[in-house]
């Protein structure tokens, strides 16, 4: 084996020690990689359960109110609440019967 052959061979196995090295500090930092992401997912995931527990909350109090004030509405206002129960009854029944006619209509 020559001289230049040998050194060639040496840097060759330098190169592929070196990449060995990586490769192992690369395989040593996975583990606690993914057990990070692990965690950082778990916590996204309790702030949007979090959030949707308090969106929820929020729906369910606006609900609340509107039902009491169309309540109080009602109460205080029995016949102009008769007339947009009627209005909204109609304006439903000529939707549906659009509805019907526009699908019985061969195009």
């Amino acid at each position: 084996m020559t001289a230049t052959t040998k050194k060639m061979l040496d840097a060759t196995q330098d190169m592929v020690d070196a990449g060995a090295d990586q490769a192992e500090r690369l395989i040593d930092a996975v583990p606690g990689a993914l057990t990070q992401a692990a965690a950082r997912v778990e916590d996204l995931a309790r702030a949007g359960i979090d959030k949707a527990r308090s969106g929820s909350q929020a729906v369910s109090r606006s609900a609340s109110a509107a039902c009491s004030r169309t309540t109080d509405y009602v109460r205080d206002e029995p016949g102009k609440a008769l007339l947009f129960a009627a209005a909204a009854g109609a304006a439903a029944t000529l939707l549906v019967g659009w509805a019907v006619r526009s699908r019985s209509t061969p195009r």
